[in-house]
């Protein structure tokens, strides 16, 4: 029997897991360099952060609900707890810190071709976790850029502990099943907000109201008490998700 929460064991379940996908990882990180020597626009750069972060995060479905692989995993010497906490290293942190390290990679790679080979001065673009925008100062339009890691690093831990319970609580399809879920919560969500937004600050513009983080910051009738509640509502959201995955993965003890 194993107990309490062990930094070794830990570290042990991450070194199983490169031992058993270094090939992959190195083929998959090779790829994503390339195409971003190829494409380093922002947008671009961001959608395969997500979606690549997507697929990393259904990969528990073969480890926990597949037959022997279930077995075999679920049967590693470690916590749950453990468990639990080395897939969201993984699907987090590790994800997210390598997809910035070859985003760099490859805007190094383009910076140094065309400088040695075409002989073009070509600055490195860091801009991937800067956002642009034109505010009004006294009368002239001027651009500033806003520095969005966190917000960048808080949607993508929310997504990807979205598709964690996604991948212990569906079987088959998780992507869609999961999707669709989200969807019909959104939708429930998207009802409760109309109902609070009209009855109390009589918001009018039901376009914005399906973002509801865009109506809290931009709408200047709501209280500040209620949008601050919200933001920290919103990131609480995250390790609740973590608590859910890992009740529903006690849920499949051998």
């Amino acid at each position: 029997m194993v107990s309490g929460i062990s930094i070794k064991r830990i570290g042990l379940l991450l070194q199983r897991y490169f031992f058993e996908n270094l090939y992959r990882e190195i083929m998959f990180w090779c790829i994503i360099i390339f195409t971003f020597t190829v494409l380093d626009n922002r947008i671009f750069v961001l959608m395969v952060l997500f979606l690549s972060g997507l697929i990393y995060s259904i990969r528990l479905q073969k480890d926990l609900l597949k037959g022997s692989n279930s077995v075999h995993f679920l049967l590693i010497p470690a916590t749950h707890t453990e468990k639990l906490i080395s897939t969201i290293f993984l699907n987090t942190f590790y994800h997210l810190g390598m997809t910035v390290l070859s985003y760099s990679i490859g805007n190094l790679l383009v910076s140094l071709t065309y400088h040695f080979i075409l002989k073009i001065d070509v600055p490195v673009n860091w801009d991937l976790f800067q956002d642009t925008s034109i505010v009004d100062v006294n009368g002239v339009f001027q651009p500033v850029v806003n520095n969005v890691f966190w917000s960048v690093f808080g949607l993508f831990a929310f997504s990807q502990s979205l598709f964690l319970v996604g991948s212990l609580y569906f079987r088959n399809n998780v992507i869609s099943k999961t999707i669709f879920s989200i969807i019909g919560f959104g939708l429930l969500i998207f009802i409760l907000q109309l109902i609070i937004f009209k009855t109390y600050w009589d918001v009018k513009y039901l376009s914005n109201a399906i973002l509801p983080m865009f109506v809290v910051v931009t709408d200047f009738t709501i209280p500040n008490v209620f949008k601050t509640s919200f933001v920290i509502g919103s990131y609480l959201l995250i390790p609740f998700m973590w608590v859910v995955s890992y009740y529903r993965l006690t849920e499949r003890e051998v």
